[in-house]
């Protein structure tokens, strides 16, 4: 009897359980079955990346935008039975925008032109052909940015410069024509000089107009390359004072020809103590001419009067030698 009794009370403790738990439960299984669907449907939304399809040859569709996020071509593969109506969400081989505006992608040269304008376009070009596919109209990017359009150049050896003009100046962005290469090289202001395997170089790149110059094939007879950049957009100004090469006289160089000074007179020398000055007498302050021995010999007068005294006494002893003699006589 105590068994069945706590088998039933158990049973209806787990119905009361089940009860008070089954809104919990219908809620989190609603949530759960309802996330699938969700899901699903973020990863349909396709908007962002739809556009007007073109097929631009060699199985490639570009799909052309030109909203919010301004003027885009998108590039993909759809094979070559592709037709306008076939699906072309497919895979992406590369994108153009007002940041990339060049790409190369299966042999097919790919611009997007006027970037900036409400009229962008996409020129194509396949070997002596190109056409162009005109984006829908945007908006253009307001003249506040003062960074003027890029300009393309294609300087040879298979690089193709990018020229921009903005209030820091000049600047030409070279790059390979080799997509599967992301090799590049930047002149600007501050480095107006290429490498020293080409000639590249940014022409007064101070000044009101600054060219860009270059020659990568060489040779005789090859000529340079040139072209201007582009001029500021209206309204804008340079962050810099304009400097024309040459507009400055280049500094005096120091001259390789030694300058001898003029002879100036030597100052007196100082006479040292002790030095004794000889005032001429006798004969030499008549001006008497007197063997040279005679003449220099300024140190000799206690020599001379110590024969004078010789002398005196040699006639004194004569006189008393004649005196005597008489006297005996």
């Amino acid at each position: 009897m105590r068994s069945a009794l706590a088998l039933r009370t158990s049973i209806v403790t787990a119905v009361a359980a089940g009860m008070l738990l089954a809104p919990a439960a219908g809620a989190a299984f609603a949530a759960t079955s309802q996330a699938p669907n969700s899901t699903v449907a973020a990863a349909g939304d396709n908007s962002r990346y739809e556009g007007q399809p073109v097929y631009i040859g060699e199985g490639l569709v570009a799909v052309l935008r030109n909203k919010a996020e301004g003027p885009e071509a998108w590039i993909r593969a759809v094979g070559t039975d592709w037709k306008p109506g076939d699906e072309y969400m497919t895979r992406v081989l590369s994108l153009l925008n007002r940041k990339q505006t060049t790409a190369t992608v299966n042999g097919h040269r790919l611009e997007l032109l006027s970037a900036t304008t409400a009229n962008p376009v996409l020129k194509v070009t396949h070997g002596a052909t190109s056409k162009s596919y005109p984006l829908p109209k945007g908006e253009a990017v307001p003249t506040t940015s003062c960074v003027s359009d890029v300009k393309k150049v294609q300087v040879g050896a298979g690089m193709t410069a990018d020229l921009t003009m903005s209030p820091k100046g000049p600047k030409a962005v070279m790059h390979d024509a080799d997509p599967a290469s992301d090799w590049s090289k930047t002149l600007d202001r501050a480095h107006p000089e290429g490498s020293d395997d080409y000639y590249l170089r940014i022409v007064n790149p101070s000044g009101a107009k600054p060219v860009f110059e270059w020659k990568t094939q060489g040779g005789v007879g090859v000529p340079v390359g040139k072209t201007s950049f582009p001029a500021l957009p209206k309204g804008c100004k340079l962050d810099y004072k304009v400097v024309e090469e040459g507009s400055q006289a280049p500094a005096p160089k120091p001259s390789t020809t030694a300058t001898t000074p003029a002879a100036t007179p030597a100052a007196p020398k100082a006479q040292t103590a002790g030095q004794t000055k000889v005032v001429p007498q006798g004969p030499v302050a008549a001006g008497a001419e007197l063997p040279v021995e005679t003449v220099g010999d300024s140190d000799d007068t206690a020599t001379m009067a110590a024969g004078a005294g010789l002398l005196a006494i040699f006639a004194a002893l004569g006189a008393t030698l004649l005196r005597r003699r008489r006297n005996h006589g």
